[in-house]
């Protein structure tokens, strides 16, 4: 089998791409990640191709001519616009095309648009997806909601699969080389780490809120943020608050750095942060990869309260839950930082357990390979 996974955002090595998908396929056949960034790999299947394009749409037609030099037996799209590349690639070499969704497309489109016209926005573009969609030849997602609300007249068809985003198996276990701009934060330990994207519904000015909470009592206190802003305004705000409330000494900030490197941060903290604001449905539906990330590494979650994160951390006791408050935030991480280490290790115990025996990767490959098979 010859495959080709194509994307106009997500570098090549992106873990979902690279770590999981690619590896997996890779087993079954030759398989080329096509991306427009990240790395270069000519030598180790799976293969990284990265085309050069000044933006997403431009993107396509370039992948499309670097795609089609490989004649794929399978095409796996990783965005809306790439299922119109696959389906080219389908009427040109008769090539499968599946539809890897990884997230609530229409509802984050909607959300950049002003309040009053969202659902019209949402409606609009879900229509158009659900176009798409539906000419593919199969359609995975990370879970049943996005199934359902992109065929909601049969979201459980043979054609379709649950494939959730789950850690790959004793992924923080094996050693890499420190990049210098992370040796500093290598050799500090932190009590508290919340890794995604840097956005006010993501709780990140909630982060900085409890900083200043809980600095009186527990004044050497580290907080380790590492994602990456797309808001110039936020991000300028963010360091405007931690300078005006003296928090440079609590709060450490580090950009986005390479999916394979993140363990090296996990390992050197205690607790795992997931805020995020519980009004946003799509966030509240989907069980986060960077959660179960935390439980990969033996970290318990202080996260907002939700029936997903009720039946996940509170029904397993792998963490606590608390309201999107600042203030009710701050008192859960306080009770979490003042728990006895013999409880502390117990519970960091049972998220390597439940992560190991339940939310790995190769768990789901089975899954994967029998609708392959299926599409021949």
């Amino acid at each position: 089998m010859r495959c080709c996974i194509i994307t106009n955002s997500h570098p090549s090595n992106d873990v979902r791409i690279y770590y999981k998908l690619g590896q997996s396929l890779s087993k079954r056949g030759e398989v080329h990640i096509i991306s427009t960034n990240g790395m270069v790999n000519s030598s180790i299947n799976p293969y990284q191709v990265v085309v050069d394009a000044n933006s997403p749409y431009k993107a396509l037609s370039q992948i499309y001519r670097e795609t089609k030099l490989y004649k794929p037996d399978l095409v796996v799209c990783v965005e809306p616009l790439t299922i119109l590349v696959g389906l080219a690639l389908r009427r040109k070499f008769g090539s499968r095309v599946v539809f890897d969704c990884h997230e609530f497309f229409a509802d984050a489109h909607a959300e950049r648009s002003a309040l009053i016209l969202r659902p019209l926005v949402k409606a609009i573009y879900l229509a158009a997806l659900r176009f798409l969609a539906h000419r593919t030849d199969a359609v995975w997602a990370v879970n049943q909601e996005i199934l359902t609300q992109l065929f909601p007249a049969n979201p459980r068809a043979d054609n379709l699969l649950v494939l959730p985003n789950y850690p790959v198996a004793n992924v923080w276990d094996y050693q890499c080389d420190v990049p210098g701009a992370l040796a500093q934060l290598c050799e500090m330990k932190f009590d508290l780490i919340y890794v995604g994207g840097l956005t006010k519904d993501r709780g990140i000015f909630k982060i900085l809120k409890c900083a200043t909470l809980l600095k009186a009592d527990f004044p050497r206190i580290k907080i380790l943020i590492l994602g990456k802003f797309h808001d110039s305004a936020i991000e300028a705000e963010f360091h405007d608050y931690i300078n005006n409330y003296n928090l440079n000494a609590i709060i450490y900030y580090q950009e986005w750095i390479p999916a394979e490197k993140i363990g090296l941060l996990l390992k050197r903290s205690r607790f795992g942060l997931w805020l995020f604001n519980p009004r946003l449905k799509r966030m509240s539906l989907a069980t986060p990869l960077k959660v179960l990330e935390y439980f990969a590494a033996g970290l318990p979650v202080i996260s907002i309260k939700t029936p997903l994160m009720k039946s996940l951390i509170d029904y397993n006791k792998l963490g606590i839950l608390c309201s999107y408050r600042s203030h009710d935030i701050t008192t859960a991480i306080a009770k979490m930082l003042k728990m006895p280490e013999e409880e502390y290790q117990a519970m960091s115990k049972r998220c390597i357990e439940i992560s190991e025996s339940r939310f790995n990767w190769e768990s789901l490959e089975p899954a994967l390979y029998n609708l392959l098979d299926k599409l021949g």
